[in-house]
């Protein structure tokens, strides 16, 4: 069996920094940034990723993905997280999609309740590549007046469906979306329209 690679230099102090990051992301939805830190992953992990869901879960937070449940990415994920896996998307606390080239069902993922809108899952989403630009305009809560995105490797029938589960608030879907390094989040009450 070949060995695991290694997580977190330090997983106190790197976690607090990706954290740092991962607060100011999702309080200004739209801002791409960086995790803070320098992080080896296995091949279908981009780091961004990678430092986000070393940060965010644990024992208690079952996660679901595209990838093989014994690919050396999950079980690197396992390994330095504690997190199981599920087969079912709707039972997840997170979930990592590594292609977006098939359309991604976003119905197959949990949103919350009214009274647990906490309960919903968070989307870690690679993409082929993100850049400030006016492919998709947002609004919303931490955005000024308005900004605007460029993704690349994402359906744009994919940003309809976006508003339609994020529309009965306080329920929805939080997402994280990331390039090699870079990541930028986009809460469910951040508003996205194509240009």
């Amino acid at each position: 069996m070949t060995p695991l690679m290694k997580g977190f230099d330090s997983e106190v102090f790197d976690s607090q920094a990706v954290f740092r990051h991962l607060l100011d992301a999702m309080a200004y939805p739209g801002n791409i940034t960086g995790t803070g830190i320098t992080l080896a992953c296995p091949d279908r992990i981009h780091p961004g990723t990678g430092a986000l869901l070393l940060t965010l879960m644990d024992f208690e937070t079952p996660f679901w993905t595209d990838l093989a449940p014994d690919s050396s990415e999950v079980q690197w994920l396992k390994f330095h997280t504690g997190a199981p896996v599920t087969f079912d998307p709707f039972d997840a606390a997170f979930a990592l999609i590594t292609d977006t080239s098939p359309a991604i069902d976003l119905n197959r993922f949990n949103p919350g309740t009214v009274i647990s809108p906490d309960r919903s899952t968070t989307l870690v989403i690679q993409t082929h590549g993100m850049a400030e630009g006016n492919h998709l305009r947002l609004t919303g809560p931490g955005i000024p007046s308005q900004t605007g995105l460029t993704f690349t490797g994402i359906a744009p029938d994919f940003w309809e469906h976006r508003t339609r589960i994020n529309q009965a608030g306080p329920t929805g879907i939080d997402m994280l979306f990331v390039h090699k390094d870079r990541f930028c989040a986009l809460p469910r009450t951040t508003q996205t329209e194509i240009s």
